[in-house]
């Protein structure tokens, strides 16, 4: 117990959050070697190739949906969504699965070896290193445990009401090819904006893997996976502290503070990208088998001191409240919330984050003030973000990853602007936005570039807050209205059970030719129960017993206004304006009765009699003939 709340800190304070440094940033215990110039990386090159390797096959799967209209289903995890919401297994659930598999063997390495949206970044990073800008990682806090929340929110939670509903969880079907290729993926103007987000905002603002850090669920799934692996990157005696794999880390680990504390990369961050195990200039990093990270025991204590208990207990308290309110603003749709399972989401994802969130000693975290007011920034934002049409131009809505990444920014934006009025010493990357307590340009640049963004949040919120009025108020309606049907049919069904008795009444009495009983009887079942045709029909015949055919006949046309189709009524009709003395109605609804049902008898034994009538023995002898057959 005691291990798992020293881990506490780091999974709820500022778990999934990376704190580099540049080899002139390095500890205070490093010795001036690490600032002696670091030799190139022999890897970079060949994780480049690789990375290139990546999009030369997505080109090429592309282009044979293109050419031939079908085509394996996407390798992307998120297909895997529909593994869990269908059951329906696809080629991107089976990527998934492996590379999750290959991660508790070797590591965290896809990531860095195989990811797109790292190859973005990493490129966007490489630009503006040339353009003289080092992005530094920047410590959110609490928002760190958003990747966790989001793979939990997508992949995890759609079994609950699959087991609640006794679905199982197995697999239903496989679909493995696609002709709709595109259809899971976003549209051209917010792919661009994504990238554009995920890669050159995120890097600049919060650190080089900043998309990765506080957006991307299927990172989270291997960090937390990464604890389990037992090869990692290790460390021999010859290690002097230098710091050039710090410096040249780009999955921002404090390389050289983790081999010195743990003999090994603990940190779930670390990408495996080996640029560190190549810069050593003591070779003293290497890849080796041995103790998972999470059984890794620490070799040095840090200088800092132990956290006290009741800091860590508001610290998990604080993690609980942020992953409660990331399922409710997470399991929205179309405005409505539910939150059926948001709590039961909210103590898994802790306990998950407690357990595997890695031992890596954080620094430079937000006070719990600046915790929370980040943290509250980033559900608005998230909450009024995702689904809102954002470009004025496209009606494109925002996708959840999008919506991440922006409402990561916005909290960013929100923490810095209240810094800004606050501190008196404050920098954000390369810029000084106060010094010695007086706000700089920069600051005040960043001050005031918060309030458009703060409307656009706003306008989006306001946008579906108004959503989602409209559609409680439309659900309430809706839900009024089954109850008041239901309670209609449940008077109708009462009523036509009492009209039943009175209907068995009135059959007894004509049978035993008592007509005026049998007339009370029909007429009370058909007052009880409008729509009770049995009733209506056998009240028409009485009437038409009783000589009054004008009021049958109207009775029976009600009928057939319900049921046009019906072949009996149109017979019976046709009878009752025969003694009526309306001979052409007669003969109409005769044939009539006839076209439905060919062998209808009373049809054909009153067209006979017409027959007879005119003179037309022929006729009147084919359809007695028919009628007999009918029979």
């Amino acid at each position: 117990m005691g291990a798992t709340f020293a881990r506490a800190r780091a999974a709820v304070h500022n778990r999934w959050t990376m704190a580099s440094r540049c080899a002139s940033e390095v500890d205070e215990d490093a010795p001036e070697g690490g600032r002696a110039a670091i030799r190139p990386s022999r890897v970079s090159r060949w994780r480049l190739w690789v990375l290139v390797g990546v999009h030369v096959a997505v080109a090429a799967h592309i282009a044979h949906w293109w050419m031939k209209g079908s085509t394996l289903t996407p390798l992307e995890p998120s297909e895997s969504v529909e593994l869990a919401t269908r059951g329906v297994l696809n080629a991107g659930a089976i990527f998934f699965g492996l590379a999750i598999l290959s991660t508790a063997v070797f590591g965290r390495f896809f990531c860095g070896w195989a990811c797109h949206l790292v190859a973005v970044q990493d490129g966007c990073r490489w630009l503006l290193e040339k353009a003289g800008l080092r992005p530094r990682p920047v410590n959110l806090g609490l928002l760190g445990l958003i990747p966790l929340a989001v793979f939990v929110y997508m992949f995890l939670a759609p079994y609950l009401p699959r087991i609640e509903q006794g679905l199982g969880l197995g697999v239903e079907h496989t679909e493995f090819t696609t002709s709709g290729f595109w259809d899971t993926f976003p549209g051209l103007w917010m792919s661009i904006l994504t990238f554009l987000v995920g890669g050159f905002l995120m890097v600049w603002f919060l650190g080089a893997k900043g998309f990765c850090t506080y957006a991307c669920p299927y990172g989270a799934v291997f960090g937390v996976v990464d604890q389990l692996a037992p090869i990692r990157i290790r460390v021999t005696d010859a290690c002097s502290g230098c710091g050039h794999c710090t410096a040249v880390c780009t999955s921002n680990v404090r390389v050289h503070q983790e081999v010195r504390d743990w003999k090994a990369i603990v940190d779930p961050g670390c990408m495996k990208c080996l640029d560190c195990v190549s810069v050593c200039p003591k070779d003293a990093l290497y890849v080796g088998f041995g103790a998972p990270a999470i059984v890794t025991a620490r070799k040095r204590e840090p200088k800092g001191g132990r956290v006290s208990w009741g800091e860590r207990a508001v610290r998990v308290a604080a993690a609980a409240a942020f992953l409660w309110g990331m399922f409710l603003v997470l399991m929205s749709r179309q405005g409505t919330v539910e939150s059926k399972w948001a709590t039961e989401l909210a103590v898994g994802s802790l306990a998950i984050a407690l357990l595997f969130a890695g031992k890596a000693e954080r620094r430079g975290g937000p006070s719990l003030g600046e915790d929370l007011l980040s943290a509250a920034a980033f559900l608005i934002a998230l909450y009024g973000l995702r689904g809102y049409a954002l470009l004025p131009w496209s009606d494109a809505e925002v996708s959840l990853l999008l919506a991440l990444g922006l409402a990561a920014l916005f909290a960013l934006s929100v923490v810095y602007a209240w810094r800004t009025l606050r501190r008196s010493e404050l920098r954000l990357q390369t810029w000084t936005l106060v010094t010695g307590g007086a706000r700089t340009k920069a600051g005040t640049v960043v001050l005031l570039a918060t309030l458009p963004f703060t409307a656009v949040v706003g306008v989006a919120t306001k946008a579906q807050l108004e959503h989602a009025q409209r559609v409680h108020e439309e659900q309430q309606a809706a839900e009024k209205a089954r109850e008041e049907a239901l309670a209609q049919s449940q008077r109708a069904a009462a009523e036509l059970t009492a009209a039943r008795a009175d209907y068995d009444r009135g059959v007894a009495a004509a049978q035993s030719g008592r007509f005026p009983e049998a007339i009370a009887a029909f007429e009370a079942a058909l007052q009880r129960a409008p729509q009770f045709q049995e009733a209506r029909e056998n009240l028409a015949g009485m009437y038409c017993a009783t000589g009054r055919f004008r009021d049958g006949i109207v009775l029976y046309r009600q009928s057939l206004a319900a049921r046009p189709d019906d072949p009996d009524t149109h017979a019976l009709l046709g009878q009752a304006y025969a003694q009526d003395g309306d001979l052409a109605s007669a003969e109409e609804h005769w044939r009539e009765a006839l076209r439905l049902n060919p062998d209808h008898v009373g049809a054909h034994l009153g067209l006979a009699v017409l027959c007879e009538e005119r003179g037309d023995s022929a006729g009147a002898q084919a359809h007695r003939q028919a009628a007999q057959r009918g029979r």
